[in-house]
């Protein structure tokens, strides 16, 4: 039974996710993809913090951790999405730029929600 709640929690923080997603793409539609470049780094930060809150401050269970983490911010933050992202600005050095943006971008802001988080559980 177990099993079957941890597949419905993700499905439902999926739909949620994507569709959060959806609507940010939308809202920051343009010529060059910052939505996805928002979407991951924010996305990023959130699962990234939330890791660490979820092992150190607050006792969250399995399905509650795979609704948020699995669900919510699978879906929200997408590498593919990234990847296409890149191809249909169809120059080489917009995509690169995209790139670089998205590495550089996703790794800081996963140190800064790791060092933020390890304050907040301290």
């Amino acid at each position: 039974m177990q099993y079957w709640r941890r597949i419905l929690a993700v499905g439902f923080g999926g739909f949620f996710g994507g569709a959060l997603r959806e609507a940010i793409e939308l809202w920051m539609a343009g010529p060059f993809p910052w939505g996805t470049i928002v979407i991951n780094l924010v996305g990023t930060f959130i699962s990234a913090f939330l890791v660490i809150l979820f092992a150190h401050k607050i006792g969250v269970g399995q399905i509650t951790s795979d609704f948020v983490l699995v669900g919510i911010l699978g879906a929200f933050t997408t590498f593919s999405t990234a990847i296409l992202d890149m191809v249909k600005l169809g120059h080489i050095w917009p995509a690169l730029m995209y790139f670089v943006i998205t590495l550089l971008g996703g790794l800081v802001v996963v140190i800064f929600a790791r060092n933020l988080a390890r304050k907040v559980v301290a």
